[in-house]
């Protein structure tokens, strides 16, 4: 739309996406996490994976579950990153959080143990930054989470409610609001069905809209048509 009203008059929006051949939590299982990380089974376990410094957002991930657990009990918050152990620990440790594990760093996007993370995880909490080359990685990492089919709580960003519409396939808080954050997520742990149906909204969309075996197929159309014209 933007480039249309600048005069340009051909113009095709192909969308970011993801490869589900090589990124498919439908084909993962949760044993590999809960056989590493006992304490986790049989909790509400509240998931990040991704950047761990605190441009990332890592901090408000950690804030926001500061206030869940205070009012909850039987939840867990998971946090694996790609490096930045000591920090996120320090972070942890600082907040004064009691039920919580830094998974060890995962070495490649589709390791195994953070497949099953993902996988395992009951609530995946998606922070935004400002900084424009971690805004775009954040894209990849929306897409990765929304293919486990579970609830997502995303903080806003122009970049994710193009993808998440609130109440549909995701929560969607206020940018910067840990509060609202919180409630999200715990709206989610309280009613069983708003999750269910986000989670399973949110992988239709990516099998349907996002999945590399189609956008391939309309890249490849985009392409002849500007050729024919």
């Amino acid at each position: 739309m933007l480039l249309k009203r600048t005069g340009i008059k051909c113009v095709e929006y192909l969308p970011f996406g993801i490869d589900l051949e090589v990124f498919d939590l439908k084909k993962v299982s949760t044993k590999l996490i809960y056989e590493k990380y006992q304490q986790l089974e049989g909790k509400v376990i509240i998931g990040y994976s991704g950047g761990g410094h605190i441009y990332h957002g890592i901090h408000k991930v950690v804030a926001t579950y500061r206030i869940v657990e205070k009012r909850n009990t039987d939840v867990f918050l998971a946090v694996q990153t790609w490096g930045q152990y000591p920090l996120i620990t320090r972070m942890i440790a600082r907040f004064g959080i009691r039920r919580a594990i830094v998974i060890e760093p995962s070495p490649i996007f589709n390791d195994p143990l953070r497949l099953s993370l993902l996988k395992a995880s009951s609530i995946l909490v998606l922070p935004t930054s400002k900084l424009p080359g971690v805004y775009l990685a954040e894209r990849t990492t929306m897409l990765q989470f929304m293919s486990t089919g579970n609830a997502i709580v995303a903080e806003y960003s122009p970049g994710s409610a193009g993808v998440l519409r609130n109440g549909h396939n995701a929560l969607v808080a206020n940018y910067g609001d840990i509060h609202d954050l919180a409630k999200k997520v715990e709206l989610l742990m309280k009613n069983d069905k708003v999750a269910e149906e986000v989670g399973k909204n949110v992988r239709r969309d990516v099998e349907e809209k996002y999945n590399w075996a189609i956008l391939t197929k309309r890249a490849k159309d985009i392409i002849n048509m500007l050729l024919n014209k």
